[in-house]
């Protein structure tokens, strides 16, 4: 199911195991969001009973976005929110008024840099909805991200120059963090390794 909002006061699952938040920052056109709001309806049918996708009114965007910043995150995904004004997927397992990213597990996926491949948009979506009807979404983004920081580890030793700014370009995972906060790349890179 897809539904637009004028604010995120009643959001919730709706009888569905997550809430997916399309969070646009501004009206920049850009290969990537045009996609995402294309393949929208599409991703909310295919969800079914699992969730839902939540996405404002193109009048009400910069309101849905304050109550995102409104909200007590981690200063290290505070302050992207702040400076990466691309769209996020916000996929939360509770309603809005309830959810608190000190307590509660939320997943962040980040599209910024992935400009340059809206064709991707589709399949991640699709994966995304499989996920969300066969289990964990946002383990699984716990396990990708956890997968990454291990790789980047052995890469380091391998290379030893200018890998830790790669892998925090990809992923934010902190021990202290409820949630997991993880690049577009990321996920089709892990996609990819499995069907490939």
């Amino acid at each position: 199911m897809s539904a637009k909002v004028s604010t995120l006061l009643n959001v919730d699952p709706g009888g569905g195991r997550y809430v997916f938040l399309l969070i646009g920052w501004n009206d920049y056109a850009d290969p990537v969001r045009d996609e995402l709001n294309r393949q929208a309806d599409a991703f909310g049918m295919d969800l079914g009973p699992s969730g839902v996708l939540v996405q404002a009114y193109p009048q009400r965007m910069f309101e849905i976005a304050e109550e995102v910043l409104g909200k007590p995150w981690p200063p290290e995904i505070a302050e992207r929110f702040q400076s990466d004004q691309d769209p996020v997927i916000l996929i939360l397992d509770r309603d809005w008024q309830s959810f608190d990213p000190r307590e509660h597990p939320f997943g962040i996926i980040w599209v910024s840099r992935f400009s340059h491949e809206p064709r991707a948009v589709r399949p991640f979506l699709q994966r995304l909805a499989l996920l969300s009807r066969r289990g964990d979404v946002i383990a699984y983004l716990r396990d990708v991200a956890t997968r990454e920081q291990q790789a980047a580890v052995l890469d380091v030793a391998q290379r030893r120059i200018g890998l830790l700014a790669r892998v925090a370009s990809y992923v934010e995972i902190k021990p202290s963090v409820f949630g997991v906060a993880i690049d577009l790349k990321a996920i089709l890179r892990d996609s990819g390794e499995r069907h490939g």
